[in-house]
């Protein structure tokens, strides 16, 4: 290869993704969070509310990568993908927020907000991989608990 070629690939780096690709590895970690719940609100069935109280620290990490994304983008000066980063942690808050509310908001409301705002970020970002994989991630703890929710409610 030619130094021209070297260096037209290692300028191409961490930005690799296409919008494409950034989509369907956020589609990836959401199938698998979805089987996740689906495996875990099978095999516990109806047993209260321990489980959702055991996922808060999987929420806490949610927020966690969230924010580094979000630190990310103002870092870039990306004013669009940081107001996209701003829209998935707060719809991550909002979210046992809205469960709080139980009776006066819909119970899917919450993750369809999350994932919308993730869809929104991932179609936008051009930065660091790095983003797209700690959206992944959001995005299977965000399925695991939205399958979960959703299976046992439909249990009752």
């Amino acid at each position: 290869m030619t130094y021209e070629a070297i260096a037209t690939i290692e300028a191409a780096g961490d930005r690799s993704f296409r919008r494409d690709e950034r989509i369907v590895v956020l589609a990836g970690g959401a199938a698998v969070g979805l089987a996740a719940g689906v495996v875990a609100a099978l095999s516990l069935g109806r047993v209260g509310m321990w489980p959702l109280v055991a996922a808060v620290p999987l929420l806490a990490v949610a927020l966690y990568m969230s924010v580094a994304t979000l630190r990310d983008a103002m870092q870039r000066r990306a004013t669009g993908c940081a107001i996209a980063a701003a829209g998935v942690t707060i719809s991550l808050i909002a979210w046992p927020v809205s469960m709080a509310f139980a009776g006066s908001f819909p119970i899917w409301i919450g993750p369809v907000a999350a994932m919308g705002a993730m869809v929104l970020l991932a179609s936008c970002w051009s930065g660091a991989s790095n983003a797209i994989y700690r959206l992944s991630g959001q995005a299977a703890i965000v399925g695991a608990g939205a399958a979960y929710i959703g299976i046992v409610s439909a249990l009752t």
